[in-house]
């Protein structure tokens, strides 16, 4: 609860701190205000011509009259705004309103007599005054903020004066003091704008008295006052919503009796212009109403006349029997059963009629245990749906030729990529197997002529040395040739994953990757190049470890050896996050990035741009088939970003065997 520091009478308000008003909640509460005196004035009229109720309407509204007037003060505390938090005291903020309650029940009880005497005008203004000036200071001691409040005397008991002359005059025009000769509504409605004055001038005018000094030695403490006051606020102005109602019921029925009467009438109309031949019957199957479209489709065209209060069992027997066409009699007595069940149908039933028109029947039994039924035309309907059924056979047959090519196609697919990659290992093989056999055969023919020449005894040192340097390069061309056979062989084995050994089993992610820094750091610092790392410690998968360490390990050597020819400072990024039951890794560096006429291409085997270096074109290859057949995921090339010219995404399953 908020400190006071009683009234100021000298003392300098230069250090209190300035509160703002929200204009539309200002009229919003004067506008509560003035339901509120509504309300009060209705429940006097009301008393007046209803002594039995008195005690209960005198009780209840007040009741309604006081949380009026509660409403009106914390509507008012809404729109007034401090440059620090307020909170409210939740029991003094509830115990405010028994003081207007109270005073709105004195209050009405006096208006309620028959002569009221100037003095006790007076009297009853004071008592509202006193009431609402009561109900003020108690909701403003709720208040609970940094800060104490303090009163100017004197513009606080000119608000109450002020009030109290506005609740006079409230009382004068109510009883019709001044004999002004307007109707008895125009009195009411004046008189809750002067009641609404009377109590917003009391709010405003002791909130212009009221100063507020910063104190950060209180601790405030309370509810949120918009939690409270917003709830409160909507339940009063229901309240008195709900007693206006009530006080004007004999009107309201009236009103609301002859507001039915027009829309039963317009229900009629409407249903007598539906499209669908509409009947609704009782329990016993008594005709309670029928539309112009049943008796022209049904009566007229069977020259049946169709009244209310006809019995629809006997109708429809006459209908079944020289109207509907079945193909068995079952199908009449389904039919004749369902009609007769007086029971909701789920599924509309269809039947043909002799013309042969299709219509089908919907029926539905309603709260009042009446039941309604519906005829619908539905030829047009059933003429569309067998043109559908033949559309759709057709589509299937197509649709399953279409399916049969495709994996025609597929498998085509499949054998010229295979005759691709035996081509492309024929033609990789080709060359060093030739160097090799070359080499060799030159080194045969230095060797043969050594021989001859140690035969013959004829031999110099520098013929033998120049021999020997010969075939020494030849040897180590040779060698290298033999070193090339047997890169592209290991890269080969690797193009079919499902020949690999490897048992799938959980680990992390992070440690792959950060073993993979280890490997790779020497040649990245040889390079200049920096490899950083996004991952959390704790993910976790199970798949296959050394295939995912192949596939980045594919990725770094596809950037080291293609992104940074002419760049320094190059930076490679790995990222993982995980999303539900997979992961997500996004792999990218910022080189050169990948020539746009073999993106389309970028995974398919012996795609390189440097072929004449020495590239094979096998890892970007190698690294899409271990993704996408042994570690169950998906691999693709993603948009550039500003920092990264060439970007991977990954997707993983967390547990590939589930995948």
């Amino acid at each position: 609860m908020i400190q006071h520091e009683h009234f100021l009478l000298e003392a300098s308000v230069t250090t209190a701190i300035s509160g703002e008003y929200d204009s539309l909640l200002v009229v919003l509460s004067y506008l509560v205000a003035v339901l509120a005196g509504f309300c009060a004035l209705s429940v006097i009229r009301f008393t007046q011509s209803s002594e039995s109720i008195r005690l209960p309407l005198l009780l209840s509204g007040g009741v309604v009259l006081g949380l009026g007037i509660w409403c009106m003060h914390f509507t008012a505390m809404l729109a007034f705004s401090l440059p620090i938090a307020v909170l409210y005291d939740p029991v003094i903020t509830l115990l405010s309103v028994f003081p207007a309650i109270f005073a709105s029940i004195l209050f009405l009880n006096n208006l309620s007599r028959a002569d009221i005497s100037l003095n006790k005008t007076i009297i009853t203004g004071l008592l509202l005054a006193v009431g609402i000036a009561t109900m003020h200071f108690v909701g403003m001691s709720a208040m609970s903020m940094t800060a104490y409040m303090s009163h100017d005397l004197i513009l606080t008991s000119l608000s109450v004066v002020i009030s109290w002359g506005l609740a006079v005059l409230t009382v004068a025009l109510s009883i019709n003091r001044f004999n002004v000769q307007i109707s008895n509504n125009k009195h009411v409605i004046l008189s809750a704008f002067t009641f609404g004055f009377s109590v917003a001038s009391m709010h405003y005018l002791a909130m212009w008295s009221t100063y507020f000094f910063l104190d950060l030695s209180i601790e405030p403490a309370g509810i949120d006052n918009k939690v409270l006051i917003n709830s409160l606020v909507g339940f009063t102005i229901l309240l008195m919503t709900l007693l206006i109602l009530v006080l004007f019921y004999k009107k309201r029925i009236s009103g609301l009796l002859k507001l039915a009467s027009t829309h039963h009438s317009r229900v009629v109309e409407t249903i007598d212009n539906m499209q669908d031949g509409f009947i609704l019957s009782d329990d016993n199957s008594n005709v309670l109403l029928v539309n112009k479209k049943f008796q022209q489709d049904f009566g007229e065209h069977n020259a049946i006349t169709i009244a209310i209060n006809d019995n629809l069992n006997s109708l429809y027997q006459q209908l079944a029997n020289h109207y509907f066409q079945f193909d068995n009699p079952t199908e009449s007595q389904k039919m004749l059963a369902i009609v007769n069940s007086k029971s909701n149908l789920i599924e509309p039933f269809k039947v043909m009629d002799k013309e042969h028109r299709w219509w089908s029947l919907r029926q539905n039994r309603t709260s009042e245990n009446t039941i309604i039924q519906t005829w619908t035309d539905i030829t047009e309907q059933v003429a569309q749906e067998s043109e559908l059924v033949t559309a759709k056979n057709s589509a299937i047959e197509i649709l399953e030729n279409l399916l049969n090519t495709q994996e025609e196609l597929l498998e085509a697919k499949k054998m010229a990529s295979l005759g691709g990659l035996v081509t492309g290992v024929a033609h990789e093989l080709n060359t060093p197997l030739g160097v090799g056999i070359t080499s060799l055969s030159s080194i045969m023919e230095i060797i043969e002529k050594i021989q001859v020449s140690l035969a013959s005894g004829q031999i110099k040192k520098s013929e033998l040395e120049s021999a020997l340097t010969m075939a020494s390069k030849y040897e180590q061309l040779a060698g290298k040739s033999l070193d090339r056979m047997a890169k592209l062989i290991q890269q080969f084995k690797y193009i079919s994953v499902d020949q690999d050994i490897e048992k799938h089993k959980e680990f992390s992610v992070a440690a792959v990757v950060s073993d993979l820094q280890i490997v790779w750091q020497p040649t990245l610092q040889e390079k200049q190049l920096t490899l950083c790392v996004e991952i959390k410690n704790d993910i976790k998968i199970m798949s296959y470890e050394g295939a995912l360490s192949q596939v980045l390990g594919c990725l770094i050597s596809n950037s080291i050896e293609h992104a940074f020819d002419h760049h320094n400072n190059g930076q490679i990024t790995i990222k993982v996050r995980k999303e539900q039951s997979k992961i997500m890794l996004t792999y990218s560096d910022n080189g050169c990035g990948i020539d746009q006429g073999i993106v389309e291409r970028i995974f398919e085997p012996f795609v390189t741009t440097k072929r004449s270096e020495g590239g094979v074109g096998l890892g970007l290859h190698i690294a899409y088939n271990l993704v996408s057949q042994k570690l169950r995921g998906s691999i693709k090339i993603a948009n550039p970003a500003q920092d990264a010219k060439t970007v991977f995404a990954i997707c993983l399953p967390i547990d590939c065997s589930a995948a």
